[in-house]
């Protein structure tokens, strides 16, 4: 079972290098953790012992956690990790994971704004400026601030500062509460398939949730003359390279929807009105609409959003993505997530053609 020493040892863990904090500041965590209420007398107990084992200091009254204590919560964490602060050990596990895939991450981070999740004890939010400015992400020093205040979660926007169109079309599918994951995986494939057969191979990444993402980076290109909006019920639109992307994932969507009538949706509608489909969400293509980045992890499962061949989709399990695995695979080959620019000139006709009906 965590002991008090495991839930104090755990505060001081996720605290960067040389962090000291004051004794009542581990007395309402270890509190809080272990689910009843411990003294001053008590909790200084508890850490006089951590300091006679070598695995935390005190100075002045506040204390750290020393290397020998980090090594020594590598190894102890595994044993009890049902019974530790969940939240803490997302930002723990985020601390030891995203040196490994950094590179990769900034990627998709570098030159956009970046909004990012902050995780706490029982709370979360999407932090999207520091002050007046919105967020940028641009180096491994970056990375790491944030994750010094429990940012582990990175959704980059998907265009550039100032651009008017998204360097990627990405589609998300989100699956409602009913539907099966054979039946998402199923989807996935089919909407695949289109864009392959018009010489498109898009990447795939599991979302780090119960969904996935297809995405494609395009050759610059111009709107055709002939695009008009696809006409929707719910909003007026404007004819754009957002609309046009956006009017891409319903295509898709309708194509998919003549091999698999019944179990797909391009509709944004209350998620308890699709609880049996899957929507091809085009709702994030638009300015300032954001993505989940390759190799994140997702602020509520702990779960990396890693990508996939496609012949791994059918056998996939979201176990596959916890962060340990997903390290261990990054270090053997690299980042997966290749976005090759591809012509889309024959494919764009046949949206076009679409969007007029």
């Amino acid at each position: 079972m965590a002991t008090p020493e495991d839930h104090a040892l755990t505060s001081l863990a996720i605290k960067r290098r040389g962090k000291f904090v004051d004794l009542p500041h581990i007395q309402e965590k270890v509190s809080r953790d272990s689910g009843r209420k411990f003294s001053e007398a008590e909790t200084k107990g508890f850490l006089d012992s951590l300091i006679k084992r070598g695995l935390i200091e005190e100075r002045a009254g506040e204390y750290a956690i020393t290397d020998a204590g980090r090594k020594y919560f590598e190894s102890r964490w595994r044993q009890i990790a049902g019974e530790l602060n969940q939240d803490y050990l997302k930002v723990y596990r985020a601390k030891q994971y995203y040196p490994h895939v950094v590179d990769a991450l900034l990627e998709f981070c570098r030159d956009r704004w970046v909004s990012v999740f902050r995780l706490f004890t029982g709370r979360a939010w999407l932090q999207r400026k520091l002050g007046p400015k919105y967020i940028t992400i641009k180096s491994a020093k970056d990375v790491e601030k944030w994750l010094d205040v429990h940012g582990i979660d990175f959704i980059p926007y998907i265009h550039r500062v100032n651009s008017d169109r998204p360097d990627w079309l990405v589609i998300d599918f989100d699956a409602g509460e009913k539907v099966p994951m054979e039946k998402t995986k199923q989807v996935v494939q089919e909407a695949h398939e289109v864009l392959y057969g018009y010489g498109i191979e898009p990447a795939i990444k599991f979302s780090g949730s119960r969904g996935y993402q297809i995405w494609v980076q395009f050759k610059p290109h111009k709107l055709s003359s002939d695009y008009r909006p696809k006409q929707l019920k719910t909003e007026r639109r404007e004819r754009n390279y957002f609309s046009f992307y956006a009017d891409i994932v319903r295509f898709i969507e309708s194509r998919v929807a003549e091999k698999l009538p019944g179990l797909t949706t391009a509709e944004t509608a209350k998620k308890e009105a699709r609880a049996d489909r899957i929507l091809f969400d085009a709702s994030i293509i638009k300015p300032m609409g954001d993505v989940r980045a390759p190799y994140s992890m997702h602020f509520k499962t702990g779960l990396i959003s890693m990508p996939l061949e496609l012949k791994e989709l059918k056998k996939f399990e979201p176990g596959q993505a916890d962060p340990e695995l997903v390290a261990e695979r990054y270090e053997k080959r690299g980042n997966e997530f290749k976005l090759e620019p591809v012509d889309g000139s024959e494919f764009f006709e046949e949206v076009v053609k679409w969007c007029m009906r």
